[in-house]
């Protein structure tokens, strides 16, 4: 092909307008002297293919200069496919989240419950597990057509010789309308209302029995036989309510015992409840109508709870309220409460959406500056065009129209990228993204490159507009105005200012996150496993006996102690306690033995003479509490001391009343964002159902105690799987959604750091080649290379103040609003401010040390003679 409009030659377009305008060989010699260049052209001509241009196949001829400069081509394409598919991949997490539960026609009509309870010592936010008797109090009023609870759990399923933990759903009936359950085999009345039948979605069937006709095939949960009467199309992952194994309330899939209460205590929370409305009702009847529910309740009239009433200043104890099926996922009043596998963030969801369109910007940016220093390169190319008669408009049109073809080109490698990384992104955030990238979002992302490109394509094309083609053809290159250079440092500026700001909150959150994790636990939790020992039932119970005396002969062993729980799990159960007359205070409490204290290894505050538990550690009647520190604080001591020996009045207790036998400090249940969770410890019997978690002490490595736990384990609970999960473990769930949003903040600033640094990179090539002859007449007068470089890093040291000055003080806004939300707080000060200006400094110095390095070097006699 013809050489490039920068080294002088002509490219083939160029030769396909001159002579399509009817200027000959001898006036185009006049004009441009060059005729061995022109000798290039001739043949162009000769074979008619000047006829290109005026059929308007300008990107055919956009794609030959991509194809003829392959290193210039690769810069701006793969910087423009990395900011498209960095946007394409957090777009898709935005679509995923407003997408929820489109597959339900009547979801409009479809509401779920939420409760949030006005006591102290429970989380005081709204919650999506709620009192299931409301269910029936909807119904009863004839308020609610359909009403179905939805209990989900992980339960041990056994198919064959495999055991593993599978998803159990138990549900009513309605179930099956409200969320349009589409039944691909079998009876699934039957399934929900026999104790031992159950439905399995088509992949779950798939998944246990490696084919999706499994009808009639057994399996069984935590031991109790199950056989499959239906299968039902598999939920989308964008279904409020997931769903895998599904059950009745009478489903021997329950956990024996555990649940009674749950289907007729207002107390007692534990499920979802959904419902639809009866026609002429309203969501805004549902509050109040189960608000005076509860207090015509038998449950309500207890006398704690009315003491607790008359503290709430006319609130009632729990709030109720309906949210429409589609609007549950991003509900803000649930952001704290709910699962963060089945909930979204709204501010977390518009800040993916708002980084995604950030970096596209800082690609676009990068692709402008690259495009306008091609377009000056490109001065002697335009001006041959517009000799041969080329308009203002058909010069800009071509500039345009490769423009719009790089973007078309960049989309499309961005699309490939993206979907090639959407399994890990999914895995980042923990979500299903699988299906998110289709036929709309690839056109749409076709329709935006293009719309993108052609705006990308305007000043370059401004650029070209304006060269004179006399100067051009004389061989006198036109600078850029100090207005476009003044706006490509402005865009550089814009460039670094994201990239400087987003670094900076990155630091902050990340910092905080770890902080977060690295507070005391209260307790020593090296050294320290729990897992789940079987249900409620009675042979579960005396196979907990025989487990934990074969683990207390095992030499690794220190202590071990069943308790209701691993800190920072699941359990809120709350009861009201108070001082023998005193006002009741409403606590959360945990069920624990007698090996609790050694166990766990809490420093104790204060403790009375009289042990809890005898010489065999078995609980002595009438044991008394362990109160955590804050706990003797709501109950009014002044210190652990005073509380020793004090009586405490309450419900929960069988007697009514137990001594408190000692303070402890208190276990960091809670993140960061909270204050300390007041707990009551009651020691119990080893035969208590709920206390089914053993706690581990070990000495030596944990690798051995997992080997040791996993020989005995199949001897006494061979129906369910094994599951130790480490103290360390189970504290850093609660910072998970924390560490998430930390890695994605990362992985957004490297990528808008890398291409901020490709587009210093490019404004210090030019700005060296564009001072190349005030370079050389300082080092003719005796300039030294020092003062060469200081004098081309200047502009870039101007660039990187001015992003330091617009985008540091917002960052420092938004770190401050960031922290103001937790109780702990990292000691961060203004240290990730300038640790990310810092980092700025050091990418801008690695981007530019080439270009400075080759202006020190540069030799005046090639420059003046440029």
């Amino acid at each position: 092909m013809l050489g490039g409009g920068g080294a002088g030659g002509v490219p083939p377009s160029a030769g396909c307008l001159e002579l399509a305008s009817g200027i000959g060989p001898a006036r185009l010699t006049r004009k441009w002297p060059d005729r061995a260049r022109l000798a290039t052209v001739w043949p162009v001509w000769n074979r008619g293919e000047h006829m290109a241009f005026l059929r308007g196949e300008d990107f055919r001829v956009g794609w030959r200069w991509l194809l003829k400069e392959p290193g210039w081509s690769a810069l701006v394409i793969g910087g423009l496919a990395i900011g498209f598919a960095c946007c394409v991949l957090l777009w898709a997490y935005v679509a995923y989240s407003v997408q929820f539960d489109r597959h339900i026609a009547g979801r409009e009509r479809v509401y779920m419950l939420k409760a949030k309870p006005n006591m102290d010592g429970v989380r005081n936010d709204w919650q999506q597990e709620v009192p299931v008797i409301a269910g029936q109090v909807l119904r009863d009023h004839g308020v609610a057509e359909r009403v179905s609870m939805a209990m989900g759990n992980f339960a041990p399923v056994r198919v064959g010789n495999a055991v593993s933990n599978r998803w159990v759903t138990l549900v009513d009936p309605d179930f099956a309308e409200l969320f349009e359950l589409k039944t691909l085999a079998g009876d699934l009345h039957q399934a929900l209302t026999r104790p031992d039948s159950a439905a399995l979605t088509e992949e779950e069937a798939m998944r246990m029995f490696g084919t999706a006709a499994a009808l009639g095939k057994t399996f069984s949960v935590a031991g109790k036989l199950q056989t499959v009467a239906a299968i039902v199309a598999t939920p989308p992952a964008t279904a409020t309510q997931r769903y895998a194994i599904l059950g009745g309330r009478v489903s021997g899939m329950a956990s024996d015992g555990v649940y009674a209460d749950f289907y007729t205590h207002w107390f007692s929370w534990g499920a979802s409840l959904y419902f639809r409305l009866k026609p002429g009702h309203e969501a805004a009847e549902v509050g109040p109508l189960l608000a005076q529910a509860l207090k015509q309740s038998p449950s309500y009239r207890d006398p704690s709870l009315q003491a607790i009433e008359a503290k709430q200043q006319g609130r009632s104890l729990i709030d109720f309220s309906a949210v429409k099926l589609p609007d549950v996922y991003l509900d803000p009043e649930l952001d704290q409460s709910a699962d963060p596998a089945r909930h979204g963030n709204r501010a977390m969801l518009l800040g993916c959406a708002a980084i995604g369109l950030l970096i596209l910007l800082l690609a676009a940016i990068n692709y402008i500056n690259l495009a306008t220093v091609r377009t000056i390169r490109r001065q002697r190319e335009i001006g041959v065009r517009k000799v041969l008669g080329a308009g203002v408009g058909r010069v800009a049109g071509q500039f345009i129209a490769e423009s719009m073809l790089i973007a078309l080109v960049a989309a499309l490698l961005g699309l490939l990228l993206a979907w090639l990384l959407l399994p890990l992104f999914g895995q980042l955030l923990q979500r299903d993204l699988a299906g998110m990238i289709g036929w709309r979002s690839i056109a749409l992302t076709l329709l935006g490159a293009a719309a993108l490109g052609g705006l990308s394509g305007v000043y370059p094309a401004w650029i070209a507009a304006r060269v004179r083609a006399t100067q051009a053809l004389s061989g006198r290159d036109q600078q850029e105005t100090r207005q476009g250079v003044w706006l490509r440092r402005g865009l550089t500026v814009v460039q670094f200012g994201i990239a400087m700001g987003l670094a900076g909150v990155t630091l902050a959150v990340a910092w905080q996150t770890w902080h977060g994790t690295r507070l005391p636990a209260g307790f020593e939790r090296d050294g320290l496993l729990f897992v789940a020992a079987g249900d409620a039932n009675a042979k579960d119970l005396a196979q907990r006996r025989v487990l934990r005396a074969a683990l207390s002969r095992q030499p690794q062993v220190a202590a071990l102690s069943y308790v209701d729980g691993p800190p920072a799990g699941d359990s809120n159960n709350a009861n009201n306690f108070r001082l023998a007359g005193g006002t009741y205070q409403n606590m959360r409490y945990r069920m624990v033995d007698c090996g609790f204290l050694p166990t766990y290894r809490l420093p104790l505050l204060a403790r009375g003479s009289a042990a809890a538990c005898d010489g065999n550690g078995a609980a002595r009647p009438g044991a008394g509490l362990v109160v955590s520190e804050s706990a003797a604080r709501r109950l009014g001591f002044a210190s652990p001391q005073q509380a020793i020996g004090r009586i405490v009045e309450s419900e929960a207790f069988a007697d009514g009343k137990k001594p408190i036998s000692a303070v402890v400090a208190d276990i960091a249940e809670q993140t960061s964002r909270e204050r300390a969770i007041p707990m009551v410890y009651f020691v119990i019997g080893s035969q208590n159902p709920y206390a089914s978690t053993l706690a581990i002490r070990y000495r030596g490595s944990e690798s051995a105690m997992r080997q040791a736990l996993a020989e005995l384990w199949p001897r006494y609970f061979p129906d369910y799987p094994l599951l130790p999960v480490s103290a360390g473990q189970q504290l850093d769930k609660r910072y998970g959604q924390d560490i998430r949003t930390a890695q994605l903040l990362a992985i957004a600033s490297a990528v808008a750091m890398l291409i901020a640094a490709f587009g210093i990179y490019v404004l210090s090539a030019y700005s060296v080649q564009r001072m190349a002859r005030e370079v050389v007449l300082r080092k003719l007068y005796g300039a030294g290379g020092l003062a060469i470089a200081g004098l081309v890093s200047r502009e870039f040291l101007l660039v990187l103040a001015v992003s330091a000055a617009l985008s540091l003080p917002p960052a420092w806004l938004f770190i401050r609003h960031y922290l103001a939300g937790f109780v702990a707080r990292a000691p961060i000060g203004g240290w990730t401010l300038l640790l990310s200006l810092l980092l700025c400094l050091v990418v801008a110095a690695l981007a530019v040390c080439r270009h400075v390095l080759g202006a020190m070097r540069l030799r005046p006699t090639l420059a003046l003679q440029s």
